[in-house]
């Protein structure tokens, strides 16, 4: 009898654990939580991110109501397959799962690895627009790079590229107006806004350098004494040395006008600070000129430096990181920009042989910049 006893008492916590585990698939069910391997739809326009967490990289922004196929999770975050075929990240908050039956969601798992297989972005070589325009920021015509990575490009696939190099703040603003078909940058901030505000697709990363302060070899401000970027422009401002700045609204410009309101200072009122807004190159032979300090990308620099008597005064702070993005101009927006070659580009740019090219381009020594494709 005991034994019995024990049996039933067994039997009764099997049959209340079953119970636990079929309300919550119940409950979830109720409360339409996404199932891996089934579907769900965004209840929101919401952000469509690389990784698991809201410090993640912005890779488009998907429309409320659109379809999605979840493929795992992480946390509160849904691994999921974009209608375009890529494969990112929402937020749970975000999304609600699809009535559907517990067969239906299991079949979906079953076609799962197929339709993982088929996600990689496909080029399709019969559709290529002829011409494209590419619109990027000076740094990148000014140290040549793009005289040897656009030319390879257009062998390969034979799309002609008509480069205009403007500074990233026009460059986006020619994508916004839709005057390009991609747009090749350095204003992280600027790009995710780009892409957010449904202008932009597919953003990738590319490359990096680094900004440089750059002065007189005389360094008049001692600016080579300072410990990072906001004491050096401290030290610039107090000093009432000459500074060139861009004025352009470009990366650079963007990044120096971060670095004086770190610094808390309005240097536009001042007599020592100069707006010229000109390219990269044409700033630095200006800067040279007038014996002044100016912010430079370090692929400028060390292909301009045996031209101009100046030298580097400051560098290796954190905060003149600079990366650069490429961006195909959204389709939905401007139907008739060359989407297909856009996109052709941008995998070009960011694949093993693209990526080869940046990392063994070098003037004067130096590698101007370092491939960070992912």
């Amino acid at each position: 009898m005991r034994r019995n006893s024990k049996i039933f008492a067994t039997i009764m916590v099997f049959v209340f654990a079953f119970s636990i585990m079929l309300g919550t698939a119940t409950a979830a069910y109720a409360d339409n939580a996404p199932l891996v391997g089934g579907l769900a739809r965004t209840t929101v326009n919401a952000y469509f991110r690389k990784g698991p967490g809201v410090d993640q990289d912005i890779l488009d922004v998907i429309k409320k109501g659109t379809e999605v196929v979840v493929l795992g999770k992480a946390g509160n975050w849904y691994k999921i397959s974009h209608p375009d075929k890529r494969v990112g990240y929402v937020t749970g908050k975000y999304l609600e799962g699809l009535d559907k039956k517990l067969d239906e969601v299991m079949e979906e798992k079953i076609k799962l690895e197929e339709r993982i297989k088929s996600l990689e972005t496909k080029i399709d070589l019969s559709k290529l627009e002829k011409n494209i325009v590419l619109a990027t920021t000076t740094s990148t015509q000014d140290t040549g790079l793009l005289d040897t990575l656009v030319p390879a490009f257009s062998k390969k696939y034979g799309v002609n590229v008509k480069v205009i190099a403007v500074g990233t703040g026009e460059a986006i603003e020619m994508g916004k107006r839709g005057d390009a078909d991609v747009i090749l940058v350095h204003s992280r901030k600027s790009e995710d806004a780009f892409v957010a505000e449904g202008f932009g697709v597919n953003r990738r990363d590319v490359m990096y350098n680094f900004f440089l302060l750059v002065g007189p070899k005389d360094d008049p401000a001692k600016v080579s004494e300072a410990k990072d970027a906001v004491s050096a422009m401290k030290a610039i401002a107090d000093n009432g040395s000459t500074f060139i700045s861009r004025g352009d609204e470009s990366g650079t410009h963007k990044k120096e006008k971060d670095l004086w309101k770190l610094a808390n200072i309005e240097p536009q009122a001042q007599k020592w600070y100069m707006e010229v807004g000109q390219g990269m190159g044409a700033t630095l032979t200006m800067a040279n000129e007038q014996g002044a300090y100016t912010l430079v990308d370090s692929g400028t620099w060390y292909a301009y430096q045996d031209k101009v008597n100046m030298k580097i005064v400051l560098e290796g702070d954190k905060a003149l990181f600079n990366p650069y993005g490429v961006i195909a101009i959204n389709p939905a927006k401007y139907p008739n920009i060359g989407y297909n070659s856009a996109m052709a580009f941008v995998e070009f740019i960011t694949s093993q042989e693209g990526q080869t090219i940046i990392k063994e381009y070098k003037k004067n020594g130096y590698q101007l910049f370092v491939p960070d494709a992912k």
